[in-house]
């Protein structure tokens, strides 16, 4: 039978032939491109099995003598470029998402303090308004009820003539004011008219007032009154004019004052005491 093949020692038996095959040495093998898709190699570190599948897939589209496409192989790069760009955004986003709520917080917090040190300031300047005007009030009561309660002389332009004490061998509880008829007779202070009228007593045309101490004044002698029972009066208000009705010798006030509307007291002693000096 004859021979089909040499099988000798020195020629290996044919293999079937797989097409023509380019080795390309690892080392240089740095980036492969197969199907649009880049493989790298680096050296000789350990592949991760997709990227030892994804460099056999390089290596088999390299032996079958197949070129990267260069559009596929931009898209791929910009896919990579494109994806770490995004990681990148997104951290920044984020980065940005984090700044901004902190400062919105912080913004917030400076904002309710200065609304609350705003409100705190109003309330504390209402409180102070407040205050103020509470005692503005009780200044002006105050001013008000020492006008009410001070003390002046009954008349002007007089003089002192019979003085309290002993008078032709009788008592003389008062203080005359010898002046000219007509003379305005003022009230000593604030105070309420319990009497006015003609005196059967000798004192003629006669006024009491109750003043707001209890104090009661009694002016005699007079031309004309010029008040009624329960007049109000204010310190300094005219009640009469002077005169020299009654027992009288001379035209005067006859002044008694009886604290408390109890006994008559010497009349330049009690205002004194009070301010007064005639």
């Amino acid at each position: 039978m004859p021979k089909t093949s040499y099988t000798g020692r020195h020629r290996p038996a044919s293999k079937p032939s797989r097409g023509r095959q380019f080795v390309v040495p690892v080392a240089l093998l740095g980036t492969t491109v197969a199907g649009g898709f880049v493989v790298r190699d680096a050296g000789a570190s350990e592949l991760s099995p997709e990227a030892a599948a994804m460099k056999n897939v390089s290596n088999s589209v390299a032996g079958l003598g197949l070129t990267a496409d260069p559009d596929a192989l931009a898209a791929a790069t910009a896919n990579r470029a494109g994806a770490r760009s995004s990681r990148d955004m997104a951290r920044d986003a984020k980065n940005l998402i984090v700044d901004a709520t902190a400062s919105a917080s912080g913004a917030a917090a400076q904002a309710q303090a200065a609304a609350d040190q705003a409100t705190a300031a109003q309330a504390a300047a209402t409180k102070a308004k407040a205050a103020a005007a509470a005692k503005a009030k009780r200044d002006a009561a105050e001013r008000a009820l020492a006008a009410a309660h001070r003390w002046v002389a009954p008349v002007s332009g007089y003089t002192l003539t019979s003085g309290f004490g002993f008078r032709w061998g009788k008592m003389h509880p008062a203080q005359d004011l010898a002046c000219a008829v007509g003379t305005p007779v003022h009230a000593l202070s604030s105070g309420t008219v319990i009497f006015a009228g003609w005196s059967n007593e000798g004192y003629g045309n006669f006024v009491k007032i109750r003043y707001w101490d209890g104090t009661v004044s009694w002016m005699a002698h007079n031309s004309r009154l010029l008040v009624a029972v329960g007049d109000e009066v204010a310190p300094g208000q005219q009640v009469a004019y002077s005169g020299s009705t009654g027992n009288s010798t001379g035209p005067h006030v006859h002044l008694e004052i009886h604290p408390g509307d109890g006994a008559a007291v010497a009349p330049r002693t009690w205002l004194a005491s009070h301010g007064i000096n005639l």
